[in-house]
């Protein structure tokens, strides 16, 4: 059950998290892991931009093994589900974007398309039974081999600046670049500009077409070549910091569930003769504290590392508080 009052906190110490991948390179210029507890957030950049619930269904379906099993990790999409990711970043030279997908069916589709906000650029990846087509509206586009159905693949599609070139990239498991297959289109024109602000719509195009399938890992490069493969799909490269104590004055908590707890074991408990006392000790005292459940009538603090929970469990008197963006 979701409340509608929130809590205000002033004079509290905020933690703003910021994930990094094992593949850091100053080339990747945004990353969305698609995970629930990031959604459609740039961890990269704009760090500041989490919530709590995420409006898309996500499966415990990955890239790539792994052990132990990890949370759910791969966005479902369809034809009434695409997920909208803003680019204000602009690369001075090559450009491309790459995603993990695993595509239901082989019908006609559009997996991304990137659409400036004056109209003046667009970048599309198709694919059909038949082939994949890359293309930048207006300059020129590149044909490539089919993908295939139920399996997971890489997918890019990128801008050679220096050679006016064209690139279209997939590859596949064991995603380890031993079986990368690439195809290009060099049309003998300048290449066309990036354009910023816009969006990239992932699992559809803003020109009605659609996707049916899984994504995972979107990435947005300053590069002719596809993402690195490492650190993406594998969740436990992925970590938490606090990276902003300067904002260690305030913090906004809003309850998102009642009468309920994550069955996962909290960081750390404690008593608390209020919430806010509670919420105080997260965000001055807990390392990786965003979420926290208090219980009004044993006063039981129980403080939480992630802002997104698979399966909760019912709780008497006890209400869940995540932390909001700022």
């Amino acid at each position: 059950m979701k409340l509608r009052a929130f809590y205000q906190l002033v004079y509290l110490s905020a933690f703003i998290p910021n994930l990094k991948g094992a593949c850091t390179t100053d080339k990747i210029l945004l990353r969305w892991p698609l995970t629930p507890e990031v959604c459609s957030d740039q961890v990269l950049s704009n760090p500041d931009l989490w919530f709590s619930y995420c409006p898309h269904t996500f499966v415990q379906d990955l890239p790539a093994p792994h052990t132990p099993p990890v949370s759910p990790f791969s966005v479902n999409l369809s034809a009434d589900s695409v997920l909208d990711l803003r680019i204000t970043t602009a690369p001075s030279g090559d450009y491309g974007f790459s995603a993990f997908v695993r595509p239901d069916t082989n019908n006609d589709s559009c997996i991304l398309h990137y659409k400036s906000d004056d109209g003046s650029f667009e970048m599309k990846f198709l694919s059909t039974a038949s082939e994949t087509r890359v293309s930048v509206i207006g300059w020129t586009s590149v044909a490539g081999n089919n993908l295939l159905v139920k399996e997971w693949q890489r997918i890019a599609m990128a801008m050679d600046a220096s050679q006016s070139k064209l690139n279209l990239i997939i590859e596949g498991a064991p995603f380890d670049d031993t079986d990368v297959n690439s195809f290009d289109q060099k049309p003998g024109t300048p290449a066309l500009s990036f354009k910023t602000p816009g969006t990239l719509r992932v699992g559809g195009s803003f020109d009605g077409e659609t996707f049916s399938g899984l994504v995972s890992c979107v990435g947005f490069v300053e590069d002719k070549t596809i993402d690195c493969s490492t650190g993406c799909y594998d969740a436990t490269t992925w970590s938490s910091i606090n990276m902003y104590p300067e904002k260690r004055h305030y913090g906004t908590f809003l309850p998102t569930e009642s009468g309920k707890i994550p069955i996962q074991t909290p960081t750390s408990a404690t008593f608390a003769d209020s919430m806010s006392s509670c919420a105080l000790q997260c965000l001055k005292d807990v390392l990786l504290c965003v979420s926290l459940a208090y219980n009004s009538i044993t006063g039981v603090c129980s403080f939480y590392r992630n802002f997104f929970f698979v399966t909760l469990t019912a709780s008497r008197n006890t209400t869940l508080y995540v932390l909001q963006p700022y």
